[in-house]
């Protein structure tokens, strides 16, 4: 009997509109692992404040990436201008079987990852998320929220990775495919 892969742990890099979205979704799986990724100042102010979506504070765990080192799934949500920069950090979170799903605008930034730490870590994906910044978190509808679109560029199409994602994505709001 073949044992099903699951993610048990998930990091996100970038806490916009994107990473907000994927937090208030996974926040729902209590028996993951679930952490936001940041450093210095940032991860000062992530753990102090926590993280306002449509009007709930959130509180996940924030590591650096130094802790969040070895994580199963990380999904890197940040701004198409701060990828470059993030990817020292991108390769000190991702390890030999770390699966990195990128949701971001740009479409080379799966390359770009993949430059620093291999094209086989990544499980291609897109997102449509309709949010927007008030004062202190974003704000978006679910229902009108398009959602996630991943999978694999090659055969098989219904791999491990896939079948783990949808697994893991299941009963917690968000939309995906």
């Amino acid at each position: 009997r073949v044992k099903t892969m699951k993610y048990q742990s998930v990091a996100i890099l970038g806490a916009g509109a994107v990473g907000s979205y994927v937090m208030w979704g996974l926040a729902k799986k209590k028996e993951i692992d679930l952490c936001v990724v940041a450093s210095g100042e940032r991860k000062a102010r992530y753990e102090r404040d926590g993280f306002v979506i449509n009007g709930q504070v959130y509180h996940p765990v924030v590591r650096t990436p130094e802790e969040a080192a070895g994580v199963e799934l990380f999904i890197v949500a940040t701004k198409y201008q701060a990828l470059r920069p993030a990817l020292g950090d991108i390769r000190t979170v991702v390890d030999g079987h770390t699966t990195v799903m990128s949701l971001m605008n740009g479409v080379d930034s799966e390359e770009i990852i993949a430059e620093k730490v291999g094209a086989e870590h990544l499980l291609h994906a897109v997102i449509k998320v309709a949010s927007h910044k008030e004062n202190d978190g974003y704000v978006f509808n679910p229902e009108a929220t398009l959602g996630i679109i991943f999978g694999e560029v090659s055969a098989p199409y219904d791999s491990e990775r896939v079948q783990a994602v949808l697994d893991l994505f299941s009963g917690t709001g968000l939309h995906y495919r």
